[in-house]
């Protein structure tokens, strides 16, 4: 089961293509920008929908409890992600043109820590196991305030490694955040290259694997796109190249998502343009020599964001 970002949001049913709207967000037509994050066995949508007349953006935040299509409002922000361990969220919001603030909330909305000022420019990033507040090159842990890391891009974060690009002569680092240790990791991929960075990066479960996409919107200075996505094992520093890889895809439309129980799903929109073009579903769990692939139709992607969460069918 698929949660999409889409104008409305809706649930996708893999083994049978059906499609079931979200209902509650009352966005349709309002040409909002609508992203879903995933909140333990949970999902947050953010919306963030155009400028009333006043010029205030209008911002909310919904709960879609798992494999449920009903949204329920549970605050406003300009910004969220998941907390540790994945039972309440972080959120940032504008209080004046210049003041913001900080806050923890659970799923039912009730505020648990702050709110606390922040700079304006302060944001919210979920590199996995935990919301973290980026401020310039510092990356903060927002529970205690601790500085845990100063690096210009942050990709994740694996339990006590984190992977960061930028260093001129190792561009991929992985830090340890326990005692500072960093060890230089190469380049995977012939796509893309430290300026263009990582497209996406999905932590696993448990953090055991960590995909990264490198991406090229005009390979070889042609109208076609290539995503290639590599595997990290953050504990060894080792790369495996997933299979099926460099792909035609349509960079805006495609992109990925880890289910709770360790498979890896793409969905992408291939080749790149053109009246063959078709929506893709691939799953790969680790081990496997091959993505099973499976075309689907599904509703236009039209929310400003290529976001999903992939929900693991209850055991029976």
């Amino acid at each position: 089961m698929l949660l999409v970002s889409a104008d409305p949001a809706y649930l996708l049913d893999v083994d049978t293509g059906r499609v079931t709207p979200v209902t509650g967000l009352r966005v349709h037509g309002r040409g909002p920008v609508l992203s879903v994050l995933a909140v333990g066995r949970d999902a947050v949508v953010w919306v963030d929908r155009r400028p009333l007349a006043t010029g205030i953006p209008d911002y909310g935040i919904y709960l879609v409890r798992h494999g449920q299509a009903r949204a329920r409002r549970i605050a406003a922000g300009s910004g969220v992600q998941p907390a540790a361990g994945g039972r309440s969220v972080w959120v940032t919001s504008f209080t004046g043109a210049h003041q913001c603030t900080l806050r923890e909330i659970n799923l039912a909305g009730r505020r648990l820590r702050g709110p606390r000022p922040v700079p304006c420019s302060a944001t919210l990033t979920g590199p996995g196991g935990g919301a973290l507040l980026v401020e310039g090159r510092s990356v903060i842990d927002p529970a205690s305030g601790r500085v845990l890391l100063h690096a210009s891009n942050l990709w994740a974060i694996a339990g006590h490694l984190a992977l960061t690009v930028g260093r001129p002569r190792h561009p991929l680092t992985l830090t340890d955040l326990a005692t500072g240790a960093r060890r230089a990791l190469r380049w995977p991929s012939p796509i893309g290259g430290p300026q263009s960075g990582a497209d996406q990066a999905a932590l696993a479960p448990g953090g055991t694997l960590i995909a990264l996409s490198f991406s090229d919107p005009a390979y070889h200075l042609t109208g076609t796109q290539v995503t290639d996505v590599w595997l990290l094992d953050p504990s060894t520093g080792r790369w495996q190249h997933l299979p099926g890889m460099p792909a035609d895809v349509a960079l805006k439309f495609t992109s990925m998502s880890w289910t709770s129980d360790g498979r890896l799903v793409m969905l992408a929109q291939t080749p790149t343009s053109g009246p063959a073009s078709h929506v893709v579903i691939a799953i790969w769990r680790p081990g496997q020599e091959s993505l099973a692939v499976r075309t689907v139709h599904i509703p236009a992607r039209d929310s400003g964001s290529d976001s999903f969460i992939a929900w693991a069918r209850p055991a029976r």
